[in-house]
């Protein structure tokens, strides 16, 4: 009896075999991989969102009633348009107790697509500059008066160093659109009612 082998037929279904078998375990590879890339950018957007979301909302609950640095009527306190907030900010903690002001004017801004902050001490010094977010819109920023009503601006009333009781934010930025965030500003012992 002769020693039998394989046919040439035998041989190509075996291969074709293997070749799909390799070709799904590729794609298989490949999506999962892509998947964990995909996963890892939408963590480092919400990670770069939330570290801006966290200063704007440490420099408005840190809100004083004290006089913007630049204003020439010593009466405000906080001014807001529809693209940019300013504001005097206080409590900086200084866990080394080292000699430095810890008061700041602050301005948020959202313009071309880009979110900054910019802040120096109150008494002079270096401005600086942060670039907190990329590819962000501002859809709407509004302030919320004493009776609840939502402002396009602040001052809305002639009261000097007026703070308003809440700012409303609502923003489209890169794997997050429609973000709505209401934060509560000193004084402000109620949430907000929205005026539609």
């Amino acid at each position: 009896m002769r020693p039998r082998g394989f046919t040439l037929l035998e041989v190509l279904i075996a291969m074709a075999l293997f070749s799909l078998l390799g070709l799904a375990c590729y794609q298989l590879l490949e999506r999962v991989t892509h998947g964990e890339q995909r996963i890892q950018q939408h963590e480092r957007q919400w990670r770069r969102l939330q570290r801006a979301m966290d200063l704007l909302q440490r420099d408005l609950w840190q809100a004083m009633a004290h006089p913007l640095p630049d204003d020439p009527s010593r009466r405000q306190a906080l001014i807001g348009r529809a693209d940019r907030v300013r504001l005097v900010r206080g409590g900086w903690a200084n866990p080394l107790l080292e000699a430095r002001s810890e008061v700041l004017a602050v301005e948020h801004r959202w313009e071309q697509g880009q979110w900054w902050r910019e802040f120096r001490p109150l008494e002079g010094g270096v401005l600086r500059r942060q670039r907190l977010l990329d590819g962000v819109t501002l859809r709407r920023l509004q302030y919320v008066d004493a009776a609840g009503r939502l402002q396009d601006a602040w001052p809305a009333a002639g009261e000097p160093l007026s703070l308003p009781r809440a700012l409303v934010l609502e923003l489209d930025a890169p794997g997050f659109p429609e973000l709505r965030r209401v934060i509560l500003l000193p004084g402000a012992d109620t949430e907000p009612t929205r005026d539609d």
